[in-house]
């Protein structure tokens, strides 16, 4: 037995304690019925892309607070029946990139709905914050979890469902959300609060298993909350608390979709031992790709190929 096979022998065992509040499933059923009742208000217009076999849209929807959330809408142009859908989400600080990027699944027949998360990309953000706002995302809202800007993302994330439930063209038994670092995060914690999905895929995920990602991890968003609790200490309890209802680790267990993870052994940023964590909580059908000697990217070269072989497979 390598060296690495001793690790994952160990991660394999890692099923830490749920640190669920009282209160967390009724704070999550309260949030989803008061998002449902706005008007999601989508709008679509179309673009001039260069790519003619696909049609491409600039996508508005109002997310949690009637933000309008910015994304990608698109579809082959010459398709027939209904089409399978998959939902992307990005990494921290980055956006939706280039339609290009998604002509792997086009020219299969998927729609694809690519995502600014708010005040990200494109996606701005109408929600005030009375704590948390001169650091970054990560900390805006922290001190009250009904403010705390994850919540508001994660809403926004479900409601990419509710439009593609609005599309003639989309089978809406075939749905997969997609996401890598904080869009991983994200795309677990939608499909936890959301049954619609088939499938998920969360790459090198965070909001895992938070307080021990913080104590692990040497850079990434989470160590934001660090620099703002070395300077607000008085706050740490209260921090602590909050996290737990956004914590993958506590959302896990309402997966019930088919689930891959894949996770760098060498990651900084996202840590293993976490997201192992959270993978050995999920009850569904799940996963996981392992790459020892792999940090915080996706630089692999058959990570794509097993993505789209897995989504063929299964969506």
């Amino acid at each position: 037995m390598n060296p690495f096979e001793k690790v994952i022998k160990t991660l394999e065992t890692y099923k830490p304690a749920l640190t669920k509040r009282s209160d967390h499933d009724k704070f999550w059923e309260d949030t989803l019925q008061k998002a449902r009742k706005k008007e999601l208000n989508e709008k679509l217009i179309e673009l001039n892309y260069p790519i003619k076999q696909i049609k491409a849209y600039q996508l508005t929807y109002h997310g949690f607070d009637q933000t309008p959330i910015h994304a990608f809408y698109i579809v082959p142009s010459n398709h027939e029946g209904k089409l399978p859908c998959l939902i992307f989400f990005h990494g921290y600080g980055g956006d939706k990139h280039s339609i290009a990027n998604y002509m792997q699944w086009l020219i299969q027949g998927y729609a694809v709905i690519a995502i600014d998360c708010r005040g990200q990309g494109k996606s701005g953000d109408y929600s005030t914050y009375s704590s948390g706002v001169t650091g970054s995302w990560v900390t805006k809202g922290i001190l009250d979890k009904e403010e705390y800007y994850y919540r508001k993302v994660y809403i926004d994330g479900v409601r990419a469902i509710d439009f593609a439930y609005t599309r003639p063209e989309i089978d809406i038994n075939r749905i997969g959300v997609i996401g890598s670092s904080m869009g991983g995060g994200i795309a677990l914690a939608v499909t936890a609060l959301d049954k619609r999905p088939n499938l998920v895929i969360a790459n090198m995920p965070n909001m895992c298993d938070i307080p021990l990602a913080i104590e692990q991890k040497t850079e990434g968003s989470l160590t934001l909350i660090e620099d703002f609790l070395h300077r607000f200490p008085e706050h740490i309890d209260r921090v602590y608390s909050n996290m737990t209802y956004f914590d993958n680790l506590n959302l896990s267990e309402d997966i019930n979709c088919l689930t891959k993870i894949t996770i760098g052994l060498k990651d900084t940023i996202c840590p293993p031992k976490p997201i192992f964590g959270v993978y050995n909580r999920i009850k569904s059908e799940k996963l996981i790709n392992i790459y020892p000697f792999t940090g915080h990217d996706l630089h692999i070269a058959d990570h794509v190929d097993k993505t789209i072989c897995f989504i063929n497979e299964n969506l």
